[in-house]
């Protein structure tokens, strides 16, 4: 009993900070075609019980390059100091490879560490017009690898 005691203490304070992220979740969308004049925001919403790190971004489907990246901690609902969830991109950003239209695709990564609760997200984007007319509002969904276990695990 002594011995799995210590051991247990030995794994939750002996690993460094970067290994005890290892479950990690994602949420993507599909890609999306970018029109001329077109913007683009993807906000998230935490709707667990417990903080909620996240990084998002918007990705180029053609070429993989980063196009926007953010880091935010967004608290449960109802606590206070709440932090911008969006991030936002234009079409100019986003750069046409190959003769064919842009795409672009939106990821939310939920990190939680090894001896954490999950946290509980959703998160959309939404495409509007430079008159600031919605043109589409878009779902992120589950996306991530799966160890045979059914269970989303991968080292940071």
């Amino acid at each position: 009993m002594k011995r799995s005691l210590c051991a247990i203490a030995l794994l939750a304070f002996g690993i460094p900070l970067w290994a005890r992220y290892l479950v990690v979740f994602r949420l993507a969308s599909p890609p999306i075609p970018v029109e001329a004049g077109q913007q683009f925001s993807l906000c998230a919403v935490n709707v667990g019980t417990v903080d909620a790190d996240l990084t998002m971004q918007f990705l180029n489907v053609r070429t993989g390059a980063v196009i926007g990246s953010r880091n935010v901690m967004l608290p449960p609902p109802g606590a206070g100091g709440m932090p911008d969830p969006c991030l936002d991109a234009t079409a100019e950003q986003v750069s046409g490879v190959g003769g064919g239209p842009p795409l672009m695709a939106a990821l939310v990564i939920i990190r939680h560490g090894l001896f954490s609760r999950a946290a509980a997200v959703t998160a959309s984007v939404q495409v509007t017009t430079s008159d600031r007319r919605i043109v589409a509002s878009i779902p992120l969904h589950l996306a991530t690898m799966i160890n045979g276990r059914n269970t989303p695990i991968e080292k940071q």
